[in-house]
């Protein structure tokens, strides 16, 4: 009796494509969004929320590059709009756009192994997101309240972020590779 060996499937069209990496990170970006606005706003420090969207943005940008970081900055950003009651929709998409794409830009003058790397970049980024977010609201005719006020809110976000990077970016980077297309596709 011959038995024949099964033949080696290739890799799905979804695998193949990406849109299972597509599906992941959207996922992502709705689970960051959900904890930040539930669990995350009832855990704050000095009255600030820890803005786990941010770090989820600037993790994915480090690990992926600049487009994966612009798009995630986007939509992370539009549905974080879109859920604050007195904000202008799309100035957090804007913000986080700008800070995806600069974070996967400088990623590659990095150390690749650092440890300390990443906790940098969410650092600064959380830093020019908070000041930048306030500048905008400022040139868009929102009420402000004070630069004091607005360095001592930028202050804490950097430390919660900071403090919550280690926990998220081991995490965000194991799915990314695990969910990394098997073919890249430049238009």
């Amino acid at each position: 009796m011959s038995v024949a060996a099964p033949e080696a499937r290739g890799p799905s069209t979804l695998a193949e494509i990406g849109l299972a990496r597509v599906a992941v990170v959207a996922a992502l970006v709705v689970i960051s969004v959900a904890l930040q606005s539930t669990v995350l706003a009832r855990l704050t420090l000095l009255g600030v929320i820890p803005q786990l969207g941010l770090i989820l943005i600037v993790s994915l940008a480090y690990t992926d590059g600049p487009r994966v970081g612009t798009v995630t900055g986007f939509f992370g950003g539009l549905l974080q709009d879109l859920l604050l009651p007195q904000s202008i929709v799309g100035l957090t998409a804007l913000v986080y756009t700008l800070v995806g794409y600069t974070v996967g830009t400088f990623r590659e003058y990095s150390p690749s192994q650092s440890v300390w790397a990443p906790v940098f970049a969410v650092g600064i980024a959380s830093a020019v997101a908070e000041l930048g977010y306030a500048l905008l609201a400022i040139l868009l005719g929102q009420p402000w309240v004070g630069l004091e006020f607005t360095v001592k809110v930028a202050g804490f976000v950097v430390l919660y972020n900071v403090l919550l990077t280690p926990f998220v970016f081991p995490v965000v980077r194991k799915i990314a590779d695990r969910y990394r297309p098997e073919r890249v596709y430049k238009f």
